[in-house]
């Protein structure tokens, strides 16, 4: 028999599984069959048997090492997802854990606020109802006042009202004490709103949540350096003035509570206010004005308190409350009084006495009398400045006139940024039953002063042509007045080198005596460049004698 070494088979079975069983002599192994072949063939057949077998040795070897591999990574990606299901539920259980602390904590922490500040800790006085503002803008409020009690500071506390007609709920309204932070001891009034156009019979107060300040630190109270109330008609305001004495701090977050009382005691008006900074360092100021509802106007204001709250300013940009138990000034007496068509501003208020103006300074010139375009009597006045060396700031008040002891009117002195010595600002008594005239007292608001050069910018007026002419008015379709008036030219001249803007210019006439005849106020003037001019003219009637000369006043912001 033959064997086929190409395919290394059985040449009687065709089996691969041959033996080598002797020299030159291979044996079946499944059929028995032997067959003997040459010595270089069974050389070669045996290189080949070898290779036959390292390969089969070779894939089995492969196949192993590939099912060991795929058992490893199985194995991995089972370790894998065991950890990483254990990383899962560890993590799940320590946010589990941990909100449950958290809750447990605020659990806590509520527990703590309700053990140690219960809201019966602020005690609410006996409400009533008062009407805020005047005329037909009056708002009916409730007013209540709440006393901290607690022993604690407590932090923007506030309560709830719940409005009733009969047994019928109408609304419920809630309001935030006007104090960032209620010290132990202290009361504070507070304003309800109340339901509009219904009726109420009755109401329940309940206080809200109470808490503590986030964080705060004791120290120093705050007061005003310098402090004013004033009252104008129906309105009352305090105006003070605060300073940070510190040297190792940034003071900020100033809020003002001011409060009006009756000399019984009752609360007939309160105001909250912020200071004009938001924060001053060691050394520096600013101003604080308190706009103060007023209620009850028939009682008299008989005493009046301030307290202010106020933070440390970190180098962060965070805040932190300054507590003082003791931080509220008290004041008998009440406001002091000023005409209400003055405009008081707070600088003027609170100005000391080195920076006020002597009002003695001021002078209003004796009356010119004349008439208007048509034939009404009036009188024109001037107010100079007699100060040698100070400039007046806002210089203003406030002319009564009377006929005997009886006042026939006002007028108000307005419209000036300052005037320089020297100068004279020209003023119209407007007509009101002049015929019974026979006095004038002038009231005059607190004002104050600047040193030469002063805040003006330097500009060149020049009156270049006057020409005289006559008009005339037609009244009420049957009455036709003459009038004289001057058509004054001119131009303003910007030497400077910085543009100038807000130009205003008051054209004066005067007659041969240099008493003033008439005026004009021109306010329409364009900004000027450096170096240039604009024209102006102005049509300025003629109430007293016949003018003789022209002078001007102006002012620049």
């Amino acid at each position: 028999m033959t064997i086929d070494l190409q395919t290394l088979k059985c040449g009687e079975c065709g089996s691969s599984v041959l033996k080598r069983s002797g020299l030159n002599e291979y044996t079946c192994e499944h059929c028995g069959s032997v067959t003997l072949v040459e010595d270089n063939v069974s050389d070669r057949l045996e290189r080949v048997l070898n290779q036959v077998k390292n390969e089969a040795g070779r894939r089995l070897a492969a196949e192993e090492a590939s099912r060991q591999a795929l058992m490893i990574r199985r194995l991995g990606i089972a370790a894998g997802v065991a950890v990483a299901a254990v990383l899962l539920f560890g993590v799940i259980a320590v946010f589990l854990g941990n909100r449950n602390a958290d809750s447990r904590a605020a659990s806590q922490r509520v527990a703590a606020i309700d053990r140690t500040i219960p809201v019966e800790g602020l005690k609410l006085d006996e409400p009533r109802q008062v009407l805020v503002g005047s005329g037909s803008s009056a708002s009916p409020k409730l007013l209540v006042v709440a006393r901290n009690e607690t022993g604690k500071p407590l932090s923007r506390a506030g309560i709830r009202a719940v409005y009733y007609d009969g047994e019928s709920k109408l609304e419920e309204r809630s309001e935030t004490l006007p104090a960032g932070v209620l010290e132990p001891g202290e009361s504070a009034p507070v304003l309800v709103d109340m339901p509009s156009g219904k009726n109420v019979t009755r109401q329940e107060l309940r206080v809200q949540k109470l808490a503590e300040p986030y964080k705060a630190v004791k120290g120093p109270r705050m007061m005003f350096s310098r402090a004013r109330l004033v009252q104008q008609g129906d309105r009352v305001r305090l105006v003070g003035r605060i300073v940070n004495d510190r040297k190792d701090a940034v003071l900020g977050g100033f809020e003002v509570l001011a409060t009006l009382y009756d000399d019984a005691g009752q609360v007939i008006g309160f105001g909250q206010g912020y200071g004009q900074a938001n924060e001053i360092q060691p050394g520096g100021r600013t101003s604080v004005d308190v706009s103060i509802s007023r209620f009850g106007r028939a009682a008299a204001i008989a005493a009046w308190d301030y307290r202010i709250g106020y933070s440390l300013v970190e180098a962060s940009g965070g805040r932190t409350p300054v507590l003082n138990a003791e931080r509220v000034v008290r004041t008998a007496g009440g406001p002091e009084s000023f005409n209400p068509e003055l405009r008081l501003g707070t600088d003027d208020l609170l100005a000391d006495d080195s920076e006020r103006f002597d009002e003695k300074q001021l002078e209003l010139l004796p009356l010119v009398d004349g008439r208007n375009n048509i034939q009404q009597r009036l009188f024109l006045g001037e107010l100079i400045n007699q100060s040698p060396d100070a400039i007046v700031l806002a210089p203003g008040g406030v002319i009564s006139r009377f006929s005997g002891s009886r006042q026939h009117g006002t007028t108000t002195i307005s419209g000036l940024a300052y005037l320089y010595p020297g100068e004279r600002f020209p003023i119209y008594l407007e007509p009101q039953d002049m015929e019974r005239f026979t006095d004038t007292r002038i009231e005059w608001k607190p004002m104050r002063r600047a040193a030469l050069p002063g805040p003006r910018k330097p500009l060149e007026v020049k009156v270049t042509g006057t020409k005289a002419g006559i008009g005339s008015v037609l009244l009420n379709f049957s009455q036709r007045f003459s009038y004289k008036y001057v058509v004054v030219s001119g131009s303003v001249t910007n030497p400077g080198a910085g543009i100038v803007g807000k130009v205003r210019l008051w054209v004066s006439l005067r007659d041969r005596n240099g008493q003033l005849t008439g005026f004009k106020l021109v306010d329409n003037l364009p900004a000027i460049a450096p170096g240039e001019s604009v024209p102006f003219q102005a049509s300025v009637e003629q109430n007293g004698r016949d003018f003789a000369s022209v002078t001007t006043l102006y002012q620049t912001e």
